[in-house]
């Protein structure tokens, strides 16, 4: 337990002293993030697009893979957003976007950071899935998606304190991955909504770090739903940092208020595995 202490009092030091390179979204991705909780507009998302090289690059080099590939290759972003549509190009480049602050200069910490990637952008995908598939209108379906991609991010930010904490050689002599499992756990909720309220995203995506493994939920918050019950498919599959492949999807009281059945969640297991074979970003 004083472990437990110590390094959360130095984690919270270290957040609070304004000195830590914390997550900082990409100006281009920020745009389309408030874009895709309004009105998309083709041709401004085509210009943000192309603003960024890397973006570009990344997304065409998906627009283009087997998952969403076609029988002709895709050369330009106008052409990927009719291909892919509007909705599905703008979530490739948000992914593109954030996957950049997804790192650690700690060779221990990278394997966690990457496997946190996996699952942000995997129940991202899942949640907006479900949305569009439970028949949820165009802004439920953003909302799902950007709620699933920002719901642990509480968890990337106590992991790139510790990685700051251990460049300065001050971690505890104790500090093994059970001890920052169980500090993430218990800490990354209301981390992930206060550094979320600071940046100034939305509430609805701050309450979903917040309350996404909170005991008890509003089953009329469909994001938040979406994204609880995308987050143990996930797990289920193994995209997460605490894997529980026995998770029976179908008795969980999300799948319940969702209305889902067996054929639906069958069908977002095979979904989430795909992707997992074929990662877009």
């Amino acid at each position: 337990m004083t472990d437990n202490v110590s390094l959360l009092d130095q984690l919270n030091q270290q957040i609070e002293s304004g000195n830590l390179a914390l997550p900082v979204f990409n100006v281009a991705s920020a745009k389309l993030m408030a874009l895709s909780n309004s009105e998309l507009d083709a041709k401004e998302v085509e210009h943000l697009i192309l603003s960024d090289q890397v973006l570009t690059a990344e997304v065409l080099r998906a627009a283009n893979s087997s998952l969403f590939g076609g029988l002709s290759q895709i050369n330009t972003i106008r052409n990927a957003i009719i291909r892919l549509g509007l909705m599905q190009v703008s979530h490739l480049a948000i992914l593109t976007a954030n996957r950049s602050q997804y790192d650690a200069a700690d060779p221990s910490l990278c394997g966690m950071i990457e496997r946190l990637w996996t699952h942000a952008s995997t129940t991202a995908t899942a949640a907006s899935w479900l949305a569009r598939r439970l028949g949820f209108d165009r802004e439920q379906e953003c909302r799902s998606f950007l709620g699933g991609l920002l719901h642990d991010v509480g968890k990337l930010i106590i992991l790139r304190a510790l990685d700051e904490i251990k460049k300065a050689g001050t971690s505890p002599s104790a500090l093994s991955p059970r001890l920052v499992d169980e500090i993430m756990t218990a800490a990354h909720p209301v981390l992930g909504y206060s550094f979320l309220q600071k940046c100034g995203i939305p509430d609805v995506f701050c309450e979903i770090a917040r309350d996404h493994h909170a005991k008890d939920f509003d089953s009329k918050r469909i994001p938040l739903v979406t994204v609880r019950l995308a987050d143990a498919a996930a797990a289920k599959m193994g995209a997460s940092l605490q894997p529980n492949p026995s998770m029976d999807l179908s008795s969980l009281p999300e799948a319940q208020c969702l209305n889902t059945n067996d054929i639906l969640l069958a069908e977002l297991e095979i979904m989430i595995e795909d992707s997992l074979l074929q990662p877009i970003v």
